[in-house]
């Protein structure tokens, strides 16, 4: 396949990556909420969760790097 091509199926393969974290890790796959407000809300908060989980991971990896 052409470059463009592997480029996009990286992407998707990180997207997939993250949907199944949210839905094994973050309880996305069982909302105990009702509504879509309240449900966008939930999915949400849990993305967030899932970047500072992330953005802390690679602070640490990082200054372990430098010690």
């Amino acid at each position: 396949g052409s470059r463009n091509w592997k480029k996009l199926y990286d992407e998707r393969t990180s997207v997939e990556r993250c949907n199944g974290r949210l839905k094994e890790n973050l309880t996305t796959n069982d909302l105990h909420v009702c509504g879509i407000s309240k449900g966008t809300t939930h999915v949400y908060l849990n993305a967030i969760v899932l970047l500072a989980t992330a953005l802390a991971v690679k602070k640490t990896q990082a200054s372990k790097e430098v010690a």
